[in-house]
C-alpha cells in the first residue's frame, strides 16, 4: 500500500512528555463500597475542599447541562391520560418530522444498497445502544443470541469492526466473535489485521502480534504513554465520588467512564463538581459525556473518526474510490465517525436513536432490534449481489 495515506498520526496537543514507565491496566468497573481506600494523591485531592465558585464554573462550561441533554428523556406520566398521550404524540410527531432529513436506514435499504453496487462494503459498529440494550448497570449490557448471529454473519460478507468506548478486552468479553475487529477506548486500542497496514513497521505505537490461532494482527495504541495517568486518574475518581450514591467508575484502559445512570437527578451537579475538580488537577487529560456518562480521555488529536480511517488504511481500503464505510452509532462520541464519512463525502453514517438529536449521520434507526433487521438485510443483499 501506498505509505502517503490520508490518514495522519496521533498528535499530543501537549508537547510535554511523561515520565512514568509504560505499563498494562485491565479494564475494571469499579462500584464505590461503604469505605475507602487509603491514598496520599487521593485524599489530598478529595479532602480538599470544593469552593461554589468551582461548581459555578462547571455550570457556566455547560457540564451539567450536557450531562441532562445527553441522557435519554423521561417519559412523562399525568394523571390526565388524554394529555399524557397528547405529549407523547408530540414527541412522536416531532421524531416524524426530523426523520425527514435522516430517513430510516430500513425503509432506505434499497437506496443504501443501490450506492453499495460495484463497491466493497466496511462496516463499523458501536457496541452500547447499537448492539445491545442501554441498561442501569453497564457491566450487564449484554447482546442477544439473536444479534450476535446477525453480527456474525454479516462479518462473513465484509471487513467488520466494533469501536466502543468500552476497553477493547470487555467488548471482545460481551460479544465472543473471533470474526470481527476490536477497537476500545473510542479507538485508542485497537486490533486489527497486519496483512494491509501500512503503519506497522514505521509507528512507535504499532506492534505486530501473532494471536492464538496463529493470525497475524496488529496492535496500535496511540495513547500508550497514558496508561499510568489513566490509571492513577480512576483511583482519584473513585475515591472522590464515593459519598455519591449510584456512581460507578469505569477504567476502560485508556479512558475513565464515570456513569451517573442511577444518581438521582438533583445529585448530577455534585458529580459534575468532583469530575470537574478532579480533571482540573489533570491539565493533559479532557472531559467528554455521552449518555448518562462522563468520559475522561487523553489530550490527543484522536477519535473514533480517525480509527475508522486506521482501520480503513489496515483492511487495504484507504486509498480506493470503489469504497462504502458504514458506521453505525447511537452516541455523541460517534458523531467523530459520522463527521468523517460526511467531510469525505463517501459512505453513509447511521444513528440509532427514538428521540430527534443533532447529528451528522445520513440515516436512523429506533433501536438495536432496527439494527439486528439491517444487519440481516445487508446479509440478505450480499448473497443475492454474490449470485
Amino acid at each position: 500500500m501506498d505509505l502517503k495515506s490520508n490518514h495522519t498520526s496521533p498528535v499530543l496537543t501537549d508537547p510535554a512528555p511523561l515520565t512514568k514507565s509504560r505499563l498494562g491496566i485491565h479494564s475494571l468497573l469499579y462500584s464505590p463500597p461503604a469505605t475507602s481506600f487509603p491514598s496520599i494523591l487521593c485524599r489530598s485531592i478529595s479532602k480538599k475542599k470544593i469552593t461554589p465558585s468551582k461548581l459555578d464554573d462547571a455550570l457556566a462550561s455547560g457540564l451539567l447541562d450536557s450531562m441532562k441533554s445527553s441522557s435519554p428523556p423521561r417519559k412523562f406520566f399525568a394523571k390526565d391520560f388524554s394529555f399524557e398521550i397528547a405529549k407523547l404524540d408530540g414527541v412522536d410527531a416531532a421524531y416524524h418530522s426530523w426523520m425527514l432529513k435522516h430517513p430510516s436506514a430500513l425503509s432506505s435499504f434499497e437506496k443504501i444498497a443501490d450506492s453499495a453496487n460495484g463497491k466493497q462494503i466496511a462496516l463499523f459498529l458501536d457496541y452500547d445502544g447499537t448492539l445491545s440494550p442501554i441498561v442501569n448497570d453497564p457491566d450487564r449490557a449484554f447482546m442477544s443470541d439473536a444479534m450476535r448471529d446477525a453480527v456474525k454473519q454479516v462479518a462473513k460478507c465484509f471487513p467488520t469492526a466494533i469501536i466502543s468506548g468500552r476497553s477493547r478486552d470487555k467488548v471482545f468479553e460481551f460479544v465472543g466473535l473471533t470474526e470481527l475487529y476490536y477497537a476500545g477506548s473510542h479507538g485508542m486500542d485497537i486490533m486489527c489485521p497486519s496483512k494491509h497496514c501500512p503503519f506497522v513497521h514505521i509507528h512507535p505505537n504499532c506492534v505486530r502480534l501473532t494471536d492464538n490461532t496463529g493470525k497475524e494482527i496488529t496492535l496500535f495504541q496511540p495513547a500508550s504513554e497514558f496508561l499510568p495517568l489513566i490509571d492513577e486518574v480512576f483511583k482519584v475518581l473513585i475515591e472522590s465520588t464515593i459519598t455519591i450514591k449510584g456512581v460507578k467508575v469505569e477504567n476502560n484502559k485508556f479512558c475513565v467512564s464515570v456513569h451517573y445512570r442511577l444518581v438521582e437527578e438533583e445529585k448530577w451537579s455534585k458529580v459534575a463538581q468532583c469530575v470537574d475538580d478532579v480533571l482540573s488537577h489533570y491539565p493533559r487529560l479532557r472531559l467528554t459525556h455521552g449518555r448518562k456518562v462522563l468520559e475522561v480521555r487523553p489530550v490527543i488529536k484522536w477519535d473514533k473518526g480517525r480509527a475508522i480511517e486506521f482501520l480503513l488504511d489496515s483492511f487495504g481500503l484507504g486509498n480506493r474510490s470503489n469504497v462504502l464505510p458504514i458506521y453505525i452509532g447511537d452516541d455523541r462520541t460517534d458523531e467523530d465517525a459520522f463527521k468523517v464519512l460526511r467531510k469525505q463525502g463517501r459512505g453513509c453514517g447511521i444513528l440509532v436513536t427514538s428521540v430527534p438529536k443533532e447529528t451528522n449521520a445520513f440515516y436512523s434507526l429506533r433501536d438495536p432490534d432496527e439494527v439486528m433487521h439491517f444487519l440481516k438485510n445487508l446479509v440478505r443483499w450480499s448473497k443475492g449481489a454474490r449470485e
